[in-house]
């Protein structure tokens, strides 16, 4: 059973992030990744794509993941204007981890969020994600 404590869930976010901190530059990034971690136990983002010359693509974002950073989360991107369009994928939890946190980051205020250029290049042509010195 889940406790409703202040303290019990503060311990807990703490050990997630301690947990992820070596594969995600936690030390460097720890407020990132820590609301990457929330955003990680939602399950879902949404957002948009913006191209140049474009219009924007609305996208969704799910997954299962992992209950460790080596293990891996199940994602299904999808475009709500292209319903036929569906991307599934599975990616170690870290980098799934990983590319949250530079969604968090770049953020422009009110803007919609979109996943990281590093995303797209793996989707699209299969460019492996540089990972963080540790």
């Amino acid at each position: 059973m889940a406790s409703n404590n202040p303290t019990d869930v503060a311990s807990h976010d703490a050990a997630q992030v301690a947990l992820y901190a070596p594969y995600c530059s936690g030390v460097s990034r720890e407020g990132v990744l820590d609301q990457a971690i929330h955003l990680l136990d939602q399950g879902r983002v949404s957002g948009q794509r913006v191209l140049k010359f474009g219009t924007p693509h609305v996208f969704e974002l799910r997954w299962q993941a992992g209950t460790s950073p080596q293990e891996r989360s199940s994602c299904q991107l999808s475009f709500p204007q292209l319903p036929e369009v569906l991307y599934s994928f599975s990616v170690p939890t870290h980098q799934l981890v990983l590319w949250l946190m530079d969604l968090i980051q770049d953020r422009d205020g009110g803007a919609e969020p979109d996943l990281p250029e590093n995303f797209w290049r793996w989707l699209l042509v299969g460019e492996i994600p540089h990972s963080p010195v540790l």
